[in-house]
């Protein structure tokens, strides 16, 4: 098989982890009203999918880094599945939770295996458009996974839409065994290798970046769909098709990501993106109004955002050599704290001083984490070759 068609298949990983993470978004109501919970106890359950997933996705690399590759991706999409249909037969929030857990399990091991298989499919000067392709299963999953997950749970059920999730996930499972090849696998770990990981400067500020660009981004992303009602004036019926034009973005922003590094290179594309997706915010808080401004503002930061994430995981797998798949992990696990402090933040914002000023706490935190990027090249050559 050839490494491309390898490359598509742990794209289909990442589609799983991004549908199972998000869907619930999509589900709220009829979650809330099977379970006889409140809205806050239904997205608590997106708390617990990236609590768990944020503590496990180093430590299972550690400890099962050196298997196959496939065959820890087919056992973990199998995992993932049970668990969807697991959370399909709960009757109780703990049952619910539970199963939530099983999925975060399932993603833990997902996204930094595919990311570190698909990096040493390819040679070093092809790893960022790699990633960007693996990373693409993700932002496919915002658009087309995470929205048909919602349409089935309103048109047939919430419990038969996690079916669907879980069969979807079981169909990926023999493209990743199929394509990869059986000899792909990394080293066991330790647990001085996981502090050596975060112990040099570049691969811990590198993750911390990772981990405030997402805190920071989310604080409006969590509640994008009031802010565009509440502040840019979007119709609230129109809401769901404006998400899916944001996620079309994603999607281009993700493919054009390779190419833009390997003219670029890996460092100036992530600290570009980085410095425009804070002022895209910068520009949604200085101009909700008129409607367009709005738009080509949310465009600008969600379109830089994205494209940033391949690049960060190249910089990571060129910095930690063999170490990749933990430094990996590590990103992963950033990249989902980052969602759950952001939201948090979010929320607590709203309650304080309401949706306008979101995203102006948004572009602060983005800058933050061009802060500490920054700092993570210090001693680097300013024009770094791409990578």
């Amino acid at each position: 098989m050839s490494g491309r068609a390898a490359l598509y298949a742990l794209a289909t990983g990442q589609f799983v982890v991004g549908v199972t993470s998000l869907s619930v978004v999509g589900m709220v109501a009829e979650m809330r009203a099977a379970l006889d919970v409140t809205t806050a106890d239904v997205a608590l359950l997106l708390t617990v999918f990236a609590a768990v997933y944020a503590v496990s996705a180093p430590l299972l690399q550690a400890a099962l880094g050196h298997l196959s590759r496939r065959a820890v991706l087919a056992c973990a999409m199998g995992l993932s599945a049970l668990s969807c249909f697991a959370l399909a037969a709960s009757g109780d929030w703990i049952t619910a939770a539970g199963a939530r857990a099983g999925m975060a399990l399932a993603a833990a091991l997902i996204g930094p295996t595919a990311a570190a298989a698909a990096a040493s499919l390819v040679p070093p000067e092809r790893r960022a458009v790699a990633l960007s392709i693996v990373f693409g299963g993700i932002t496919v999953s915002s658009v087309a996974g995470v929205p048909m997950s919602s349409f089935l749970a309103q048109q047939l059920g919430w419990r038969e839409a996690w079916i669907a999730v879980g069969c979807a996930a079981l169909l990926c499972a023999p493209a990743v065994w199929w394509t990869v090849p059986a000899e792909n696998r990394g080293a066991r770990g330790s647990a001085l290798a996981l502090l050596s990981v975060l112990a040099s400067r570049a691969q811990g500020l590198t993750v911390g970046a990772v981990a405030m660009q997402f805190a920071g981004g989310f604080v409006v992303y969590g509640l994008i769909s009031v802010w565009l009602v509440e502040e840019a004036g979007l119709a609230r019926e129109f809401v769901p098709a404006m998400l899916f034009g944001y996620g079309l973005v994603g999607v281009l922003a993700n493919i054009l990501s390779g190419p833009v590094s390997a003219r670029l290179g890996v460092e100036r594309t992530i600290a570009a993106g980085m410095a425009l997706s804070a002022l895209g915010c910068a520009g949604m808080w200085a101009f909700p109004q008129p409607f367009w401004a709005a738009v080509a503002t949310l465009v600008l930061m969600g379109a830089s955002w994205l494209m940033i994430m391949a690049p960060m995981q190249a910089r990571l797998v060129r910095l930690a050599g063999e170490r990749a798949p933990l430094a990996l992990a590590f990103n992963s696990s950033a990249l989902y704290v980052g969602m759950a402090v952001g939201s948090a933040a979010g929320g607590a914002a709203y309650e304080a001083v309401g949706a306008g000023p979101l995203p102006l706490i948004s572009a602060a935190g983005i800058a933050l984490a061009l802060g500490v990027f920054s700092l993570s090249r210090l001693g680097e050559p300013v024009d770094a070759p791409a990578r």
